[in-house]
């Protein structure tokens, strides 16, 4: 054997070896970490990979990060949402590599709990690429890789990178590169099919409100919002509300800003804004302006502004029907057949008055909720119900209704409160206004059909739409004194006055008497109020009801059981004929009874923050709310203001996947 083929072999073998002793693993000119696994965690597995084309001139090396998750195990995008830590990779310890650019496919959203996450599932591929400094010919990956992956639990993972990265011997991996050109076509690019036509911000209520056209339409978008300003690294954004227009061309979200400390300024920041909306995908940069500021674009789209409207005077209408409102309409609608003398334009003004007493009072409470969320309060539709001062007080006004029907006055009550209950029975404006006041008050507690839809779009929208919509709910409530104020003379429709009326007061002041001592009842869990018993497993018809919890509801359904939640309140007078009418009796009491269903219950009665969470993440702003939860339906079922025996076994049903 010459010389030069003894140094040949030589050179090979040393090759040979310096592979097999190195700790870091290569394949055909293009380095691989291999799979990666740990032993703490094999739900999850992962690979690094370079295609081999390295660019000279800007140093750039591109690279394959692929992530395997066994069955419902997922990660995280780079903007998680409202959990969840982002992938991430610490570069310390390796040497001659300047930055790592790490681009991100589309995300999907996810939801645990009932908190929206942004991520992928079973495999994501992310490119990378590798920025090797001037400085050096070789560079040594030594890195640490950081993954966090959930599914009812939460795992974090760390994975060490190690490769050695030679520029002059690297050759191109053309399944690499295809492999990466592939990986690239899933990150989000702006499309110029669609755009950006309005990114506002509203300090007052840290809310950001995004739309965006598409000429072609939605399908079934999903959109997510991530900034790559280092100050806004840890805000999170909330989605609030996501629509698409009637037309099918506008997509509207609106998210609320939030941080640990405190939020920074976001006016004139850039925010990206993701659309998924498979297959398109796109990402769009954008300036936040003032939510005040002048745009070409409506606000809110209008069908939904008049839907709410709509749902509004319905909502307001049926609140006539409610228990607590009955005693006094029926009270005016005495006072009008025993002063069946008055002129038409008596009765006109005395209506009028007490319409305007119903509507002002709306505007008035609408105002008031207004301001309150500007402060950063959680409100509510009912919200003073969890006030014993304010229960206190609408006891002793009934009660002194009551007392006024009976004709009882012998009892001292205050000066100012005697002369308010008599002054409901004068020809006075102001008892009339007074009396409209009062039935709106005790319309309070009550929830009926439509009313939810119209004060969640109220409670979630700008003050002018809000006082709008109280505006459109004082006039459905004040709808029955109107009709008879425009048209007096339908008073001829009803039995004429007759020794039969004497019966009639006792009767209403039985009612509001009633109404004086559920009141006094309510002040109850009040008095015995301890932090522990605020959100306590109650007993409903001798059978336990589970405290409301998020966790308890993922674990149950992950477990293949179902779960039915009942969130209500003692003032909830909808609360009570949905237990008496619907849940007390079969075949929902059965139901409700099977070994694998959980009965669970939040207690709005006192204020109880984590149920005000639980009914914002459904878009609720009021009780009661019910909804069932199962492997057919993870993320619940919504049932009606009103329940009824059908819907809640049709629910139930499909929880169980039958």
């Amino acid at each position: 054997m010459n010389t030069a083929k003894f140094v040949g072999y030589l050179r090979w073998f040393s090759v040979c070896l310096s592979l097999l002793m190195s700790p870091f693993s290569w394949a055909q000119g293009s380095p691989s970490t291999g799979w990666l696994t740990s032993p703490d965690h094999d739900a999850v597995k992962l690979k690094l990979e370079v295609t081999g084309e390295f660019n000279p001139e800007t140093r750039v090396l591109p690279a394959l990060l692929t992530v395997q998750l066994k069955d419902e195990w997922k990660t995280y995008w780079r903007a998680p949402g409202e959990g969840g830590i982002p992938p991430r990779i610490d570069l310390a310890s390796s040497k001659g590599i300047e930055r790592i650019n790490w681009h991100w496919p589309t995300p999907s959203e996810y939801y645990v709990q009932s908190i929206r996450t942004a991520g992928y599932k079973h495999q994501v591929t992310f490119p990378l690429e590798i920025v090797v400094s001037e400085t050096t010919e070789s560079a040594q990956l030594d890195a640490v890789f950081t993954l966090s992956s959930c599914t009812n639990i939460c795992v974090l993972t760390d994975f060490p990178l190690q490769l050695n990265i030679d520029v002059n011997q690297l050759t191109p991996d053309s399944e690499q590169s295809f492999a990466f050109a592939q990986a690239m076509s899933q990150v989000p690019q702006p499309l110029r099919s669609a755009e950006v036509t309005r990114a506002d911000y509203n300090a007052d209520d840290q809310r950001l409100t995004f739309e965006v056209s598409r000429a072609s339409g939605w399908d079934s978008p999903q959109l997510f919002v991530h900034s790559d300003d280092k100050q806004l690294n840890e805000v999170v954004f909330k989605l609030v509300q996501q629509t698409v227009s009637v037309d099918g061309k506008r997509l509207i979200a609106s998210f609320k800003a939030s941080h640990w400390l405190e939020l920074p300024e976001l006016v004139n920041r850039q925010v990206s804004i993701t659309v998924n909306d498979d297959p398109f995908g796109a990402v769009y940069t954008t300036q936040l302006d003032r939510s005040n500021s002048t745009t070409t674009n409506e606000p809110l789209d209008t069908m939904t502004i008049w839907g709410a409207l709509f749902a509004a005077l319905l909502g307001g209408l049926i609140l006539n029907m409610m228990p607590c409102v009955l005693p006094v309409l029926g009270i005016k609608v005495q006072s009008l057949i025993a002063n069946s003398d008055a002129s038409a334009r008596q009765v006109r003004y005395q209506f009028l008055a007490t319409a305007m007493g119903v509507i002002s009072t709306f505007i008035v409470i609408g105002a008031l909720l207004g301001l309150l969320k500007l402060s950063g309060v959680r409100i509510s539709w009912g919200m003073q119900f969890q006030n014993p001062w304010f229960i206190a007080v609408l006891a002793f006004i009934t009660l002194a209704f009551a007392i006024n029907l009976f004709g009882l006055y012998q009892i001292r009550l205050p000066q100012w409160l005697n002369q308010w209950a008599l002054k409901s029975q004068r020809s006075s404006l102001l008892g009339h206004f007074s009396q409209g006041v009062f039935a709106t008050v005790l319309a309070t507690p009550c929830t009926a059909p439509f009313l939810g839809t119209a004060v969640a779009f109220a409670l979630g929208a700008p003050m002018y739409l809000l006082l709008l919509i109280f505006f459109g709910l004082g006039v459905g409530m004040a709808l029955p004194w109107l009709s008879i104020a425009a048209f007096p003379q339908t008073r001829k429709l009803l039995p004429k006055p007759g020794p039969w009326l004497k019966w009639v007061k006792p009767i209403f002041g039985a009612l509001l008497l009633a109404t004086s001592a559920w009141l006094f009842t309510l002040l109850t869990p009040h008095w015995l109020k301890a932090s522990s018993e605020s959100t306590s497993a109650e007993q409903t018809s001798e059978r336990p009801w589970q405290t409301l919890s998020f966790k308890t509801i993922h674990q149950a359904v992950t477990q293949g059981k179902v779960v039915f939640v009942d969130v209500t309140a003692d003032w909830c007078i909808t609360c009570k004929a949905n237990k008496l009418g619907v849940l007390d009796q079969e075949p929902v009491y059965s139901a409700l009874a099977a070994p694998d269903l959980i009965r669970m219950r939040g207690d709005w009665t006192v204020r109880n923050d984590y149920i005000t969470d639980y009914l914002r993440a459904y878009g609720q702003y009021g009780v009661p709310y019910n909804r069932v939860y199962g492997p057919g339906a993870p993320e619940g079922i919504e049932l009606p203001i009103i329940l009824t025996s059908d819907a809640v076994m049709q629910a139930i049903k499909e929880a169980r996947n039958e």
